[in-house]
């Protein structure tokens, strides 16, 4: 772990604090323009602008996880706006805990009084002194496990922002403040059993409070689906080898990107990267059971179907199979 100052005000109070670990990663500053590069840092696609106020001006931004769940806070004194678009590589939940939060999806308001299922798209916010908590989950590595908590049929789905009632806010707020202390105390987080205990509890705890029931039946068929999905989705199965980009699908669907991305969400549940993995998973599976050939090891599956990081190749593998990688190839003998 490190501490740096990077610069002094005429004051001589540090202009930037960083600490930074394998897991986890702290910024702070008393520098205005310093905190908008801070947070266009760590997500890029966002723009904040800090108004000018009485009195000294504080910034602070902290995060720590692993590559499947991350606990942030972030922390800004004084008014301030942002606007811009997140990456659809996660599902978050944001919660206020001091200050004021107003936020706003395609036009729509969120109710920010409680924990908030974060949409994707543009979205514009105004912030007041505000102290902000967010648990966030690899998008894919979500939706893998979520599967496994599926009961007789029923599928659920993210359609909504806010809690189901508020019991259920209670609910995610303690499962919340529960992760992160999990989370900052190394001893427990560094056990790789209860890391996985807490990622589950945090997974079946968001789809209580936020899912709602998608109706009894059979996952998602193609037969009920537009034709742009159907070519999609038959170019993916096609091309599984192959270096595939979100644009390429689209082009393929004779669709635009965000349509083809809302086509997905709407008709598969799942966004087009998200199935390409899960087309990948199952094929390495198979591959893992037939044994193609006598020498066939995880890591040489794993990058044949274009997992290159064999350790996020056996979490989403997990996740999805409820087993590793090394034990399907252990049960062909």
């Amino acid at each position: 772990m490190r501490s740096a100052a990077a610069g002094e005000e005429l004051t001589g109070s540090p202009r930037l604090e960083v600490v930074e670990s394998a897991d986890r990663v702290a910024v702070s500053t008393h520098d205005r323009a310093e905190a908008a590069r801070l947070l266009r840092r760590s997500y890029p696609g966002i723009a904040l602008e800090i108004a000018r106020a009485e009195g000294p001006f504080v910034f602070r931004h902290s995060s720590i996880g692993d590559g499947r769940m991350s606990s942030t806070e972030l922390m800004i004194s004084g008014p301030a706006r942002a606007s811009g678009s997140f990456e659809e590589r996660a599902v978050t939940v944001g919660e206020v805990l001091a200050g004021r939060l107003t936020a706003e999806y395609a036009r729509t308001r969120i109710d920010t009084a409680q924990p908030f299922l974060r949409p994707s798209g543009p979205a514009r916010f105004t912030l007041d002194d505000v102290h902000l908590r967010m648990t966030s989950f690899d998008a894919e590595a979500f939706h893998l496990a979520a599967e496994r908590y599926e009961h007789a049929g029923e599928r659920r789905r993210l359609s909504r922002t806010a809690p189901q009632s508020p019991a259920a806010a209670a609910a995610w707020s303690w499962t919340a403040a529960h992760v992160q202390r999990t989370m900052r105390d190394p001893h427990s987080f560094d056990n790789p059993i209860v890391a996985g205990e807490l990622f589950d509890l945090a997974v079946r705890t968001l789809l209580a409070c936020f899912a709602e029931a998608g109706g009894e039946g059979p996952a998602p068929s193609l037969a009920g689906a537009p034709r742009a999905v159907r070519r999609a989705v038959a170019y993916l199965e096609e091309h599984a080898l192959d270096v595939v980009t979100v644009p390429d699908v689209a082009e393929a669907a004779r669709i635009s990107v965000r349509s083809l991305q809302a086509l997905f969400r709407r008709h598969l549940g799942v966004s087009p990267v998200e199935h390409l993995h899960a087309i990948r998973l199952e094929s390495a599976r198979r591959d893992l059971l037939s044994g193609s050939g006598e020498d066939a090891t995880v890591r040489s599956v794993a990058e044949r179907w274009g997992f290159g990081n064999s350790g996020r190749f056996a979490r989403l593998y997990q996740a999805r199979f409820g087993e590793l990688p090394s034990d399907t190839l252990r049960s062909r003998h």
